[in-house]
């Protein structure tokens, strides 16, 4: 799928990763880009070519009242998530699980169903931003870890249900990104615009499936020779 001519919607695009999607795609040529956020003032967009959509996934009447506007969309790019930095057990916040999970897994399934038919008529793709924690759990915070799987089946999922329809479904896992919800990660991090050209490479070579980063492809290497002696060494990491 070509970027140039494209209609996009994107989850998140108030910062990070969703605002370094939307500069990219207007970079390449998209004809239209929707920018959905919780707060769409923030940045402002002057390019008249963005239509500002406010959005919280987790609302279903947002999130229908997106998809009515934005029909013409033939690529959704579900960006939107969130990480409360918390293990299973010793959670400070007994309710960052199902958070994670409302916004990181449910409400990305609903802007899949809420979009997949204006997809199979235009005929485009879907692009989920996930993490290579969608494959390892990381104690300090393996409720995102366990959202993230959750989300990454579910892609599989829909990737098979839409493939029939001429609909792409595209994973995509990097190591931690250098924005606000990594802080407290130690470097090195990825810079979101690597991030997003990866995701667009995928998108343009035919590939469902791609690790970004030396982290992630290193990860991803490891499990497939040896998953146990992976998780046994995260295990130690706080």
């Amino acid at each position: 799928m070509q970027v140039e001519g494209c209609v996009a919607f994107v989850t998140g695009a108030n910062r990070g990763v969703g605002a370094s999607f939307v500069a990219k795609l207007l970079q390449e040529g998209a004809r239209k880009v929707y920018a959905g956020a919780r707060d769409v003032r923030a940045p402002a967009y002057r390019d008249p070519r963005v239509v500002p959509v406010d959005l919280d996934i987790t609302n279903p009447q947002q999130v229908a009242r997106a998809a009515a506007l934005a029909s013409d969309v033939n690529l959704l790019v579900n960006n939107a998530g969130i990480n409360r930095l918390e293990p299973l057990l010793a959670a400070n916040d007994r309710d960052a699980a199902r958070a994670e999970m409302e916004v990181n897994y449910f409400g990305t399934l609903d802007m899949i169903r809420a979009f997949a038919p204006s997809l199979q008529r235009e005929g485009g793709a879907i692009v989920n931003v996930s993490s290579i924690l969608a494959r390892v759990a990381l104690p300090s915070m393996a409720s995102l870890c366990a959202s993230k799987a959750a989300a990454l089946r579910m892609t599989e999922g829909a990737r098979a249900e839409l493939a029939p329809h001429g609909v792409r479904v595209l994973s995509i896992l990097p190591g931690p990104i250098d924005t606000d919800m990594s802080r407290d990660f130690p470097p090195p991090k990825l810079p979101a615009a690597e991030v997003v050209d990866a995701a667009l490479a995928a998108l343009a070579n035919g590939v469902d499936e791609v690790y970004v980063g030396a982290m992630a492809q290193q990860l991803a290497a490891g499990l497939a020779a040896d998953r146990q002696a992976v998780q046994k060494s995260l295990a130690g990491v706080a």
